[in-house]
């Protein structure tokens, strides 16, 4: 019963996260064609909401948050965009990589002495501080050459994003700590 029920929860929430990724990545840029490299960020909210509620679901069993780190990766390159993209999807899997194994091996801690939105809000100040700098890793190891990435993408995107990427990333987790705590009290 608990692995059907997480499989649902996997794949609803895989889809809710393409649903946001093409809401606020690709249609944007399509309608209002807006080049922002740092525009995703600006509503990483929706994001870190999403990430805490199903982290929080799946209450610390291992495996379940990086099956859905994959499983919304290759929804991406299915349905959204089939040609590109593979450094940050390959930042955006090796931090649910660690995310998964990390921070579940955390959770009955956290749980135990009832601090699990400590956790939310590490896990999600961890996502997001490790992104760029695992995205500059990935991006310039394969694709770009990095002083041209580092000196158009990173820099004025992160010196500038960081503050605001943080408070985005505390707000979102205490916002899925809330929604989780309703679902939890539904069920």
């Amino acid at each position: 019963m608990k692995s059907s029920r997480d499989v649902a929860l996997i794949i609803m929430f895989a889809a809710l996260v393409i649903v946001f990724r093409f809401l606020i990545g690709q249609f944007v840029l399509m309608v209002a064609n807006i080049t922002f490299p740092g525009f995703v960020f600006l509503l990483s909210i929706f994001f870190s909401m999403i990430q805490c509620v199903s982290f929080l679901m799946f209450r610390g069993r291992r495996w379940r948050f990086l099956a859905l780190g994959l499983l919304s990766t290759l929804l991406y390159f299915v349905f959204i965009n089939p040609s590109g993209g593979w450094g940050s999807e390959m930042a955006i899997v090796t931090n649910y990589i660690v995310i998964d194994v990390l921070f579940n091996s955390f959770y009955g801690s956290f749980e135990r002495k009832n601090r699990l939105l400590w956790l939310t809000f590490i896990l999600q100040l961890y996502y997001w501080i490790a992104y760029p700098f695992l995205l500059l890793l990935f991006a310039t190891t394969l694709f770009v050459p990095f002083e041209s990435y580092f000196n158009n993408y990173f820099v004025p995107v992160f010196s500038v994003m960081l503050p605001v990427i943080i408070i985005e990333a505390l707000a979102g987790s205490y916002i899925g700590y809330k929604l989780f705590r309703r679902v939890e009290k539904i069920t």
